[in-house]
């Protein structure tokens, strides 16, 4: 009731062309240039989305959907706004789109089998903006598609520098061995398929560093699932 208040006194405009009741409309989407099906370590073109075998070396993840490119205008805002400003109703139109690229590209039978989690922010970090917004877009998701979301699954264990400031290999020695697991959670992985929820992807060193604990302890497959990348 509160949010049908809200959205009837202070009715979401979609970014790019003011209509009503969404930040983002299904319209103005369809406009921009979004991401094909194809392997995020070499380009061309993939089956679902897939990672090559050929590409497999030192890339532990499986899969990445991605919706849109961060050079869009209307995507960077939105996902500045969601990530800097506070604007959590954000989350609730992107975990639709989201949901869809996911739906349309993974064949499943059981969501038991499947994971929802999202890169942990340091302590610190997190204290000073109040909040995680991948946590924040996970979590919809989550609850929207019935997919379970472990929180406290994967933990950052040392301080890193900010990823947008840094070259491409900068990035990837920024967070080499920068998040393990919860000592609690380490028995329940083998054979799942985590679902890793982000704003941006851009030299996938985040979702990589992830995914090689995950791997490592017996996870069958993880799927990226982006709003932006490069």
């Amino acid at each position: 009731m509160f949010k049908f208040l809200k959205d009837l006194i202070a009715p979401k405009k979609c970014y790019s062309c003011n209509k009503e009741w969404r930040f983002l409309c299904e319209y103005c989407l369809s406009k921009m240039s979004n991401f094909d099906s194809t392997c995020y370590v070499c380009k061309w073109i993939s089956n679902n989305y897939e990672i090559h075998k050929k590409c497999k070396n030192n890339v532990y993840y499986d899969k990445i959907f991605i919706l849109s490119h961060y050079k869009n205008k209307i995507i960077s805002k939105l996902i500045k706004d969601l990530k800097f400003y506070s604007k959590k109703d954000i989350a609730e139109d992107l975990w639709i789109y989201l949901s869809e690229l996911f739906f349309d590209n993974e064949i499943y039978k059981n969501t038991d089998n499947y994971i929802i989690i999202f890169p942990p922010m340091w302590f610190f970090k997190k204290l000073k903006r109040w909040y995680n917004h991948s946590e924040v877009l996970a979590k919809i998701i989550s609850k929207q598609i019935n997919i379970k979301l472990w929180i406290w699954y994967i933990k950052k264990i040392k301080t890193t520098r900010q990823q947008s400031l840094l070259s491409r290999q900068e990035r990837l020695d920024n967070l080499n061995n920068s998040f393990k697991l919860s000592n609690n959670k380490i028995d329940n992985i083998d054979n799942k398929i985590f679902i890793i929820v982000d704003d941006v992807i851009s030299t996938w060193s985040t979702i990589n560093e992830i995914s090689k604990v995950l791997k490592k302890n017996w996870a069958k497959k993880i799927i990226g699932l982006i709003v932006a990348s490069d």
